[in-house]
């Protein structure tokens, strides 16, 4: 659908030089922003089966408009990789709405765990979002999840505040976000809500899905993704690991066949940090 609304040419998102496979990215924030801007009388199902969308992957879409938005503008603020295939990838989008509601105006973010489909001439399309999943109900926040969120030096979309204000983030993950911050400004991406739930494409549970990984798309300002070789990105890495994260995933594998460090074209675009029970920190030699 060359040309179309859905097409990666008419994303308004548009990637760096850095970006692998970036017609992908630009796939997925073509088929969101057609799915998030919609006026009063639409919907944002509606503006994806006009644009050209099978009405399967259109109808999974109304995540975007809460039943209280009679109107909605979205944009793309980063569509972080979750994970690819050859004919198949999950593309993890951070997204910004404004929504007008019957009692003002509502501003949110939402991360969107989309799933897009090679087809036969080579081109990507969006086969759906996924359902949004939850850690469960609130519990006592510990002292260091409440220092997390005060902290002004680790920067939490909504979804990823929402997430540390269940209490339910691995309270040794949130200790080396935090002690992080003492050293860098760390920008997250994604922790649990909109994350790929297993390690794509394997069924084989991430740490994400059970609130064990953060995701970080940029350190100091300076996204990831731009900026690869930055000595800050193997600093930070090699930072985490001091401070005990099993998994760190980056742009370079900084140790080689030894575990816990690791690289691929999926965390090309940001830092991985996770903590699985029972393993050691991430090899520094």
């Amino acid at each position: 659908m060359r040309g179309s609304a859905l097409s990666a040419e008419a994303s308004r998102w548009q990637p760096s030089q850095a970006e692998v496979f970036p017609e992908i990215k630009r796939t997925a924030a073509a088929f969101l922003e057609t799915a998030g801007n919609w006026s009063e009388g639409g919907t944002a199902v509606d503006s994806l089966v006009r644009a050209g969308a099978s009405a399967m992957a259109a109808s999974t879409a109304s995540v975007l408009q809460p039943s209280t938005a009679y109107a909605g503008e979205l944009t793309v603020v980063y569509p972080q990789y979750g994970g690819l295939a050859p004919d198949s990838a999950a593309v993890i989008a951070l997204v910004a709405q404004n929504l007008r509601t019957a009692s003002g105006p509502w501003i949110r973010e939402l991360v969107v765990d989309v799933r897009l489909t090679r087809q036969p001439g080579g081109g990507w399309t969006v086969e759906r979002l996924a359902a949004p999943t939850s850690l469960g109900p609130p519990v006592a926040l510990t002292d260091v999840a409440a220092a997390v969120l005060a902290e002004p030096r680790i920067i939490l979309p909504g979804p990823a505040r929402a997430d540390v204000e269940t209490g339910r983030i691995d309270t040794r993950l949130l200790e080396i976000l935090h002690a992080l911050s003492r050293e860098f400004t760390v920008t997250v991406q994604v922790m649990h809500t909109g994350h790929v739930q297993t390690v794509y494409p394997t069924a084989r549970v991430s740490n994400h899905a059970v609130g064990r990984a953060v995701d970080i798309r940029a350190i100091d300002g300076q996204p990831v993704v731009a900026r690869p070789s930055d000595d800050r990105v193997s600093r930070l890495m090699r930072r985490a690991a001091e401070l005990g994260a099993t998994e760190v995933g980056g742009p370079a594998d900084l140790n080689g066949l030894r575990p816990g460090f690791f690289s691929d074209d999926v965390h090309r675009d940001h830092v991985h940090l996770g903590i699985t029970p029972g393993d050691l920190a991430a090899h520094l030699r």
